[in-house]
Order: structure tokens, then sequence, then C-alpha cells
């Protein structure tokens, strides 16, 4: 696995953020949809933290349609920083259980986006 592939986590991760750069803003007020991705980008943020030996930060609370781009950006800094690649997909499966979303594999050998996400 080359340094690029190490950073990626598939292409149902991909199809998760697709689904959730296309929620409206009324989408995303449904149930608390905002929160458990704010949770998720803060665990992540830890793991990075914890993995480099940096204290740990405050997410920056943006407005909806970043907070895909914000998932992306912190499952990847804390990839890069070092941190366990299996707590990275454990925090990314459990927000996508808690938005009631279809489970997605992060496998290399996994199944498209599309079902994963139908």
């Amino acid at each position: 696995m080359n340094a690029r592939q190490q950073l990626e986590l598939g292409p149902q991760f991909d199809g998760l953020i697709r689904r959730l750069r296309a929620w409206s803003v009324p989408g995303w007020r449904h149930g608390d949809r905002i929160g458990c991705v704010r949770a998720a980008l803060q665990q992540l943020a830890d793991l990075g933290s914890a993995a480099a030996g940096s204290p740990a930060v405050d997410v920056p609370a943006l407005r909806t349609h970043a907070l895909a781009d914000q998932l992306v950006v912190l499952a990847r800094e804390a990839l890069s920083s070092g941190a366990d690649r299996q707590a990275v997909e454990t925090v990314i499966s459990a927000l996508v259980h808690d938005l009631g979303l279809a489970p997605i594999s992060f496998s290399a050998a996994g199944s498209t986006a599309a079902t994963a996400l139908a």
C-alpha cells in the first residue's frame, strides 16, 4: 500500500461524503445529524492529536455545507498523523450508524459506494 492509499478510506467512504454533500439545510436538520457529525469530527481530531503527540484542539463549528469536507480533512489528518486506521474507521462507522445510513466497508476489495448507500 503506497502513502496515498494509506490516507484513502475507499469508495464507500467517498460515497458517504457525496451523500453528505448532497443534503440540503433542512436535510441536515433532520434528527441530530449536525450534532452527530460534529461529535465524529472532534473524535477524529482527538485521534490525530493523540497520534501526533499534540494537545487536543476544538474543531471549529462550521456551517453545514462544510461538514462533509471537514470529515474528509480530519479523517485524512488523523491517518497521516499516525492514528490507528481501525480507530478512524470505527469513528466513521459509528457516525454512519448514528445517521441511520447503511453500514459501509473499508476493505480495499469492498463493494461500490452505490450498494452501501442505496
